[in-house]
């Protein structure tokens, strides 16, 4: 049964772009409802996104079933240079969701499973209901992502075009090796929470144990 909790309102009195490139950062300001003595106060904040993709992107699971009906597989994972902590960190195929080249997220994220990681097809699940929002990405930025599970997709032909400044390596690993990769602290969080939902989703499926 879902809990019900009371939203107090939290308004936006306005929003500057300070600066735009890959991601644009906007000086927000934000009223507080007041709450028992404290009157409502306003606070500014750094709020980070991506509006070009309409604050969205797509994270894919690409699953190998071992052959003959076995329980098992492996996992393509991607080995990137992240310029935030600026060295070589592991990811899912991600990217973000462009409203004026893609259909929808799933085409978004076949799109990007192409570019990045060069394969193709396979039997497609959203991991989340058809209208849910997104999962939230960080509490100061408003990105949401969808997760997707890609079961048995195929090498590419002709893959999508790369971004020239994106450092890929591409990797497939076993489900020991992704699990003790999920919590060492060299994958990204929605790497690791797609992760999460996409194992489950295939233990519900009886691909894995």
């Amino acid at each position: 049964m879902r809990e019900h909790y009371t939203e107090p309102e939290f308004s936006i009195v306005s929003e500057l772009v300070v600066h735009q490139r890959y991601l644009t950062l906007f000086n927000r300001r934000i009223r507080f409802p007041a709450v028992e003595a404290r009157p409502e106060v306003e606070y500014d904040y750094d709020i980070v996104g991506h509006p070009q993709a309409d604050f969205h992107f797509c994270v894919t699971f690409p699953f190998h079933p071992l052959p003959d009906g076995q329980r098992g597989g492996e996992v393509t994972l991607l080995r990137e240079h992240c310029q935030g902590p600026n060295k070589m960190m592991f990811v899912l195929p991600t990217g973000s969701f462009d409203p004026k080249r893609h259909g929808g997220r799933e085409a978004c994220a076949r799109a990007e499973l192409s570019e990045e990681a060069h394969l193709a097809g396979g039997e497609w699940q959203r991991l989340l209901p058809a209208d849910h929002a997104g999962l939230a990405e960080v509490k100061w930025s408003p990105n949401r992502f969808t997760p997707f599970l890609c079961i048995g997709p195929q090498a590419d032909g002709m893959p999508g075009a790369r971004d020239a400044e994106e450092f890929i390596e591409v990797h497939r690993v076993g489900l020991a090796k992704l699990r003790a990769l999920m919590t060492g602290g060299d994958m990204l969080l929605p790497s690791v929470a797609t992760c999460f939902l996409a194992l489950d989703r295939l233990r519900c499926l009886g691909h894995i144990d």
